[in-house]
C-alpha cells in the first residue's frame, strides 16, 4: 500500500495540486452566500468528489504505457475549464452584487490613461464590415489555439519521444495555471466589459463570423469574466509554446495572437486594460513555469531520492 501511493506520489504533478485546491475552496464559497445557489452543500460535495478523483487518477493514467492513456492523464484539466467557466455565473456575485462590478472602476482608468474608451472609440472610427468580420475571425481563434498548439506539440514537438511528454506537460501546466488564476481573479474581481455594461453599444455589421460569435456569446457568455482577460492570457500560452518548440510558425503565431488581442477590444468584449491585465498575467506564468515548472522527469528523480538516496540526472533543455 504504502509502495503504491509513494509510485502516485512520484507522478503527481503541480497542476494537479493546484486543480484539487481550487475544487476544495471554490466548492465552500456558495456557503458563505447561499441565496447565490440553490444547494451549495452538493456543490461542495461534488467538487470534493472531483477532488479526489483528480488527486488520485491522472497520476494512475501517468504510469500507463499505452499513449491514449497517458495523454489523457497529462491533459485532462483544460477539459474542465467549461465547468468552472460556468460556474463563473454564481461564484462572480458571492462576494459581490450583480450589479456590483468593477466596470466603472476600470473604465476611470482607462479615462485617465487614454481619454477616451477605446472600444468604443475604434469600432465607431473603423465601422467596416470586412474589418469587424476579420476581427471576429481572430477572436474566434481563441477557442483553436489550445487544441492546435497541443496536436503541434504531441505530435512533433522533438526528434524522441523523451520531448513529446515534457512539451505536452509545460504547456498544459501554464494553460492551467493561467485559466486557474483567472477563474480565481473573476470570482473577488468581477467586471463585465464594454459589451454589456456601457449603454451605448455600436452596431457593426459582418458575416459568418460574426454570426458565430454572437451565437457562442448570446448563449454561453457570463457577465464578469472581463478582467483580465483570459482569452489574452490563455492563448498567449499557446503562443509562447510555439515560439518555444516551432521556429518557423512564429510569425503566424505571433500575427494571429496580436490580431485576437486586438480584437478583443475592437469587437468590445474587454477593455483595454484587460488586454493588459491579461498579458502580464501571462507573462508572469510563463516567466514562473519556464524557472520553477516540472519541465521535464526531473522532478520524478527529485521525489524518488527522498527514499532511495538516487542522484539526480541532468537532463538539458531547449
Amino acid at each position: 500500500m504504502r509502495r503504491g501511493m509513494i509510485r502516485l506520489t512520484i507522478h503527481r504533478l503541480d497542476l494537479d495540486r493546484w486543480a484539487v485546491v481550487y475544487l476544495i475552496v471554490s466548492g465552500i464559497y456558495p456557503l458563505l452566500n447561499p441565496s447565490v445557489n440553490a444547494h451549495p452543500f452538493w456543490r461542495l460535495a461534488a467538487h470534493w468528489a472531483l477532488a479526489l478523483v483528480f488527486w488520485f487518477l491522472p497520476p494512475i493514467l501517468r504510469r500507463s504505457r499505452h499513449a491514449v492513456l497517458r495523454l489523457v492523464g497529462e491533459i485532462y484539466l483544460p477539459f474542465t475549464f467549461p465547468l468552472f467557466y460556468a460556474e463563473m455565473e454564481f461564484l462572480g456575485i458571492v462576494f459581490h452584487g450583480f450589479h456590483d462590478s468593477f466596470d466603472p472602476w476600470l473604465i476611470a482608468l482607462e479615462s485617465k490613461l487614454f481619454g477616451l474608451q477605446p472600444s468604443l472609440a475604434w469600432s465607431a472610427a473603423w465601422p467596416w464590415p470586412w474589418f469587424h468580420e476579420l476581427m471576429e475571425f481572430a477572436y474566434f481563434t481563441y477557442y483553436l489555439f489550445s487544441p492546435v498548439v497541443l496536436f503541434m506539440l504531441f505530435k512533433s514537438a522533438g526528434p524522441a519521444d523523451d520531448d513529446r511528454w515534457p512539451a505536452v506537460r509545460g504547456f498544459v501546466r501554464d494553460l492551467s495555471a493561467t485559466m486557474l488564476l483567472c477563474y480565481s481573479l473573476y470570482t473577488f474581481f468581477p467586471a463585465w466589459g464594454p459589451k454589456y455594461f456601457t449603454t451605448r453599444p455600436i452596431d457593426v455589421p459582418g458575416w459568418i463570423f460574426t454570426d458565430i460569435m454572437r451565437v457562442i456569446h448570446a448563449n454561453g457568455a457570463i457577465l464578469g469574466a472581463a478582467f483580465p482577460s483570459s482569452h489574452v492570457a490563455g492563448s498567449m500560452m499557446g503562443w509562447w509554446h510555439v515560439w518555444r518548440w516551432f521556429p518557423r510558425y512564429r510569425p503566424l503565431a505571433t500575427s494571429l495572437w496580436l490580431l485576437l488581442c486586438a480584437a478583443t477590444v475592437y469587437c468590445r468584449y474587454h477593455y483595454v486594460v484587460d488586454v493588459i491585465g491579461g498579458i502580464m498575467l501571462g507573462s508572469l506564468v510563463i516567466w514562473l513555469g519556464h524557472n520553477f515548472g516540472e519541465t521535464g522527469q526531473w522532478f520524478r528523480w527529485e521525489k524518488l531520492k527522498t527514499w532511495r538516496g538516487l542522484p539526480r540526472p541532468r537532463i538539458t533543455e531547449p
